[in-house]
């Protein structure tokens, strides 16, 4: 079974085990590497699902580190199903919510939205806000180098580092953080746009 459909597959399971345990109707942003998977734009191996936010109203979105107790009951169930850990479909990266979004996310996320079950709808976010995403994840001192590995692979075009660059100029930051972007962008084949977007 191809990843992508490994990750379907998961969720599935997650969606039907939802309803089995009464868990809320509830729709939410996904990102990272299995939300490239399931767009095709990754064949790195993983199946942890990364919850951005819990889209409410089609027009917020909200944090989530913790889900409704039916549903954490629930993820926990599918994942034993699955053989993957408790945690396999968490909200972690609901963090990134502190630094909010770039403009237009949520609607360009419904292209990409899929129902699995009555309880669960899961939309991933679009290819130019994953790539927004993961340049920023990627300067994690920590985690960055795998995210830095997913944006070449990924193998983002001009306009899509602009729109990244555009999300991350609005923020207040240090001389320290600007320059580690800078060589980022500079180190991705975009030199250019580094010099003309990231201020000194």
């Amino acid at each position: 079974m191809k990843r992508k459909e490994e990750i379907e597959h998961a969720l599935a399971v997650l969606g039907r085990r939802m309803a089995l345990d009464g868990a809320p109707d509830i729709e939410v942003l996904c990102c990272g590497a299995s939300a490239l998977c399931v767009l095709g734009l990754l064949s790195r191996s993983t199946m942890d699902v990364d919850v951005l936010g819990i889209v409410v109203q089609d027009r917020d979105l909200d944090p989530c580190e913790v889900f409704p107790a039916e549903m954490e009951r629930a993820i926990a169930n599918a994942g034993r199903e699955l053989g993957l850990a408790d945690d396999w479909f968490n909200g972690s990266a609901s963090r990134m919510l502190e630094r909010g979004v770039p403009e237009g996310t949520l609607e360009r996320s419904l292209e990409h939205r899929r129902s699995f079950g009555p309880c669960l709808t899961v939309r991933f976010l679009d290819r130019r806000d994953q790539v927004a995403m993961k340049l920023f994840a990627a300067m994690d001192p920590v985690d960055g180098i795998r995210h830095l590995k997913d944006l070449e692979e990924i193998s983002p075009e001009a306009e899509e580092i602009s729109h990244a660059l555009m999300w991350m100029g609005g923020w207040e930051s240090s001389s320290a953080f600007r320059a580690k972007l800078k060589a980022i962008v500079s180190g991705l084949g975009f030199e250019d746009l580094a010099s003309s977007n990231i201020r000194r």
